[in-house]
């Protein structure tokens, strides 16, 4: 191929909305995977919050779901562990509609907690505490859990504790509550899997051999940060690099969707939204060299506004790195489904 003294730029309509996407000749290249055609398995996240295109986005790509996880399981006022009535009406419709695809289902449970104003306490230490710090409170906790994946039908828990950081004391109640939770978990014939944040100190503790491990890679940039894609190719570079002495299997999990970055402040959205405010705007769509994410601005009464999502070739190129280092061995994550408007058949094989 002959050598340019110009970048040549290739404008291309994007999913018919009016939009364009510039692509770089030079990132095209750079960003072409080297893995052979392959049936790529992935495990997705729904959530009680979104709903509506649900069963539209698992028939795109139920011949790529291996599992679901049902987003997710908290505390209310009390501490009592409950389901919100969408997890099950949506774990029922995947039932009633995918029977023959068999997923595999995980209850996710997360540390938040529904305070006494009704106010909610995301990510909460507090909880985990008081829930983790004596025996009595750890058996009642995983018996609470176990109790509450078999009656609703799961076939496995999702633990998704979030914020400990570097609280090497928590981090040391929640090793032995993993430990106890993996021997009950075993005894009903259910799989367990624990999410990892980013940041957790994997020189300082050592997690126990049983459940499978997934870390999330995403949120790279995003609330607190500058503008930026949720990923990367050299954070996902160090996430494998940070998971590879970890026992057992081990799971990473990309995220589509993507933040609107203006002023101070930072807000979630999809790739549909992304992709109506290019349309309203008319503005021209990026896709970045390092990332394969989509970015574009815009300005509106005087304040400039900076979106960076990611789409299926984006999904695509963080899951080839993954398969690429890893040789196959490691898992592949979703999060989440809602909101994604170029998620077909085959797009992220």
């Amino acid at each position: 191929m002959l050598k340019k003294s110009l970048l040549i730029v290739l404008l291309v309509s994007f999913l018919s909305v009016g939009c364009k996407i510039i692509y770089l000749e030079d990132d095209i290249e750079d960003n072409q995977t080297t893995q052979p055609e392959k049936d790529r398995k992935i495990s997705v996240w729904t959530t009680y919050w979104d709903t509506e295109d649900l069963k539209k986005e698992i028939r795109e790509i139920s011949s790529s779901i291996e599992n679901i996880s049902y987003f997710a399981a908290y505390f209310d006022k009390d501490g009592k562990l409950f389901i919100p009535e969408k997890v099950n009406e949506t774990y029922k419709m995947v039932n009633d509609n995918y029977s023959k695809q068999n997923f595999g289902s995980y209850l996710s449970i997360v540390n938040d907690l529904v305070e006494e104003d009704g106010r909610s306490s995301l990510k909460d230490t507090k909880l985990l505490y008081a829930l983790l710090s004596s025996k009595s409170s750890v058996e009642k906790h995983i018996e609470e859990i176990v109790r509450i994946v078999v009656d609703n039908g799961y076939e496995g828990i999702e633990i998704d504790y979030e914020g400990m950081k570097e609280d090497l004391e928590l981090w040391s109640l929640f090793v032995d509550f993993l430990e106890n939770l993996q021997v009950d978990a075993e005894r009903e014939n259910l799989n367990l899997k624990v999410l990892l944040e980013p940041n957790f100190p994997v020189e300082s503790i050592i997690l126990p051999e049983g459940p499978e491990y997934t870390i999330m890679c995403y949120n790279l940039h995003g609330i607190g940060t500058k503008p930026g894609p949720k990923a990367d190719k050299n954070f996902i570079l160090n996430m494998l690099a940070k998971m590879k002495n970890l026992p057992g299997n081990i799971g990473f999990a990309m995220a589509t969707g993507g933040f609107k970055f203006y002023e101070d402040k930072v807000e979630q959205l999809s790739e549909r939204q992304a992709v109506e405010l290019a349309k309203i705007y008319n503005s021209e769509i990026i896709r970045d060299r390092e990332s394969n994410a989509l970015y574009f601005s815009y300005i509106e009464s005087d304040v400039k506004y900076e979106i960076w999502y990611s789409d299926h070739k984006t999904l695509d190129y963080w899951f080839s790195i993954v398969e690429d280092k890893g040789e196959g061995k490691y898992g592949l994550s979703l999060w989440r489904l809602g909101g994604n408007i170029s998620l077909k058949r085959n797009s992220i094989k």
